[in-house]
């Protein structure tokens, strides 16, 4: 392997300083070198924002004196890749930086760290995640067993121009991730620390803990809180979005209760921002969070659990002639929704256990597929009531006299309540291999003020007839949350950065899962057109997004962040002074970007 190894020392306004050194290696780069060029600039890089530093091997060219050379990049100064340069093809110089990473990154991280590259048996388990719909792509993964791995490895990365991201539940949805490639996946599963503070009320979680633990670990105190519907989710990814809940009209959004957080910028520093200090970045992480570092560590404020922490579950089935019904009688509900009770809408496209007779179709879609069985499509609505059974039934009733096809009536603790609600389909979610049967998922959102029963009829019919012609191929799943907000919006709208207090009633999910992207335009046209749809008959007039449901391509800034000028101003600004190389600019980013 011939060529010369370069240090290459890149300035913030893209002037580089390299050391060239000569070598001809058959068992390619000597190590001794790195570390030699590590030491004269790795302090340097370790403390400023603005600098990168790159290794890699290219063919000498023009002048050099003395070994080094200065020459102008032409290129952005932060994430520029680490690469072989000699001739070699692009699998060689992959597999060339995969060796360097673990060589070079295991001395610098603790005993129990480890590094798995991809090809290597447990690299699958560890890039497992819920869609494979324009992912991001990872050459290595890094197990930390501790704060100082996630700070060697960010340091690590950035000196050497390799993109990196932090990974708890493998749940995100957005594809802006797309933009992330050969880069390290830095997995947060073993910082799963969790304190509480009795005379506080207060718990301290690491930054992998994922949503079960969390509420496990809070009921087990005698408290409660919000928290997601999805139990495998990471707790500090989903509150830097809002942290929306069933519990919400209570106690507010999840980051509503954040009372500080710790987080690692790309520099390698750790700041910790409250209302006491960092202020404007305390507002900034609460609704745009993942834009400006690693939450390594979050306390947030609890509450005693009411009726010893047992909420009633119901669940009722209906067929898809109970459009209208169901959903006028969720509007009455949910005008106010009183503050004890939250509702899920599942579309399931085969009924409770398959079973589901044909007379629930509207006759339009009997003709979808001639191959048509008892198993049909229904509407599941998940009615959970953070009280009695008793008080329940008042809210249950106008469902009831609609006539279910199915019904489940239980009493379940609030910390089981996502293993336990809508049948336990998140049994199924929450594991690899479910998310295996079809793992490409493209995902859609939108909010409404009110179901607009046209638009749901329209839907539901299309929903099914989707799911008639692409069965075994495809799975379309309808998810729609409808919370309180009491508590919600006494917090003053301009609070945090999530700027939909007044302005997300109801959250509608739709997505379609298949196994190969022979029909991928098609299905993501029918996703579009309906996403449209929503926003047409929303009562806002606008698209009003929930950052965690983005979809990261169509969904634009304003929509996630706010059309209030001063919003994205305040963010950008915030961003140029936290992370101004822009390596945190993969999860929904507010700053202009090339589109790949």
């Amino acid at each position: 392997m011939e060529g010369e190894f370069r240090v290459v020392y890149v300035t913030r306004a893209t002037r580089a300083y390299v050391l060239n050194v000569p070598s001809k290696n058959d068992d390619g780069i000597s190590l001794a070198i790195q570390h030699e060029a590590e030491e004269l600039l790795e302090d340097t890089v370790r403390h400023s924002r603005g600098l990168t530093l790159l290794l890699g091997w290219s063919a000498a060219k023009g002048d050099v004196q003395n070994n080094t050379s200065v020459f102008d990049s032409g290129l952005p100064a932060a994430q520029q890749v680490l690469t072989w340069t000699g001739g070699e093809s692009q699998e060689s110089s992959i597999d060339y930086l995969k060796v360097s990473v673990k060589n070079e990154l295991q001395r610098r991280l603790s005993p129990e760290a480890r590094i798995v590259l991809q090809g290597e048996e447990e690299f699958e388990t560890l890039d497992a995640r819920y869609t494979n719909y324009k992912r991001p792509w990872y050459i290595a993964g890094v197990k930390v067993a501790e704060e100082k791995d996630v700070i060697e490895t960010v340091n690590y990365a950035r000196a050497r121009g390799i993109q990196f991201a932090a990974r708890s539940g493998g749940h995100s949805l957005t594809t802006s991730l797309r933009r992330i490639k050969n880069a390290i996946a830095i997995d947060m599963r073993s910082l799963n620390s969790i304190k509480f503070n009795e005379d506080e009320q207060q718990m301290t979680v690491g930054g992998g803990i994922t949503t079960g633990e969390f509420a496990n670990a809070t009921f087990s105190k005698g408290m409660e809180v919000t928290v997601g519907s999805c139990p495998c989710t990471g707790v500090l990814g989903i509150s830097l979005g809002a942290g929306i809940g069933r519990l919400q009209g209570k106690y507010g959004y999840l980051n509503d209760n954040m009372v500080s957080i710790r987080l690692l910028l790309a520099n390698g520093t750790i700041v910790t921002a409250s209302k006491e200090q960092n202020q404007e970045l305390f507002w900034a992480v609460r609704g745009a969070g993942h834009n400006f570092g690693i939450a390594l560590e979050a306390t947030y404020q609890v509450y005693p659990q009411l009726n010893d922490g047992k909420h009633y579950v119901v669940d009722y089935e209906f067929g898809l002639d109970k459009v209208e019904a169901v959903f006028n009688a969720l509007n009455a509900l949910s005008s106010p929704m009183p503050k004890e009770v939250a509702v899920f809408v599942i579309g399931r496209r085969l009924g409770h256990n398959g079973r589901v007779s044909l007379r629930s179709l509207p006759a339009s879609l009997y003709v979808v597929k001639s191959s048509l069985t008892d198993s049909q499509p229904t509407i599941n609505i998940n009615l959970v009531y953070s009280g009695p059974g008793s008080e329940a039934e008042p809210f249950i009733s106008s469902f009831k006299s609609i006539g279910p096809e199915w019904e489940d009536l239980k009493s379940a603790a609030w910390d089981a309540l996502p293993w336990a609600t809508y049948n336990g389909l998140n049994n199924v979610l929450c594991t690899p291999q479910g998310w295996a049967r079809f793992p490409i998922k493209n995902f859609y959102g939108a909010n409404v003020k009110e179901y607009d029963l046209g638009t749901m009829r329209a839907f539901f019919d299309s929903w099914a007839e989707m799911n008639a012609k692409y069965a075994g191929e495809a799975m379309f799943s309808v998810m729609f949350e409808s919370f309180p907000q009491q508590r919600v919006r006494e917090i003053d709208e301009n609070a945090t950065a999530y700027p939909w207090r007044r302005g997300s009633d109801h959250f509608l999910m739709i997505e379609a899962a298949y196994k190969n992207p022979v029909d991928e335009d098609v299905f993501e046209d029918w996703l579009s057109d309906h996403q449209d749809r929503f926003i047409k008959s929303s009562g806002y007039g606008r698209l009003q997004q929930y950052v965690n449901y983005g979809h990261g391509s169509k969904d634009p800034p304003e929509a996630l962040y706010g059309y209030e000028p001063w919003r994205l101003a305040k963010l950008r600004r915030l961003k140029a002074e936290f992370d101004p190389e822009g390596w945190f600019n993969g999860y929904q980013p507010f700053v202009e970007l090339d589109d790949e």
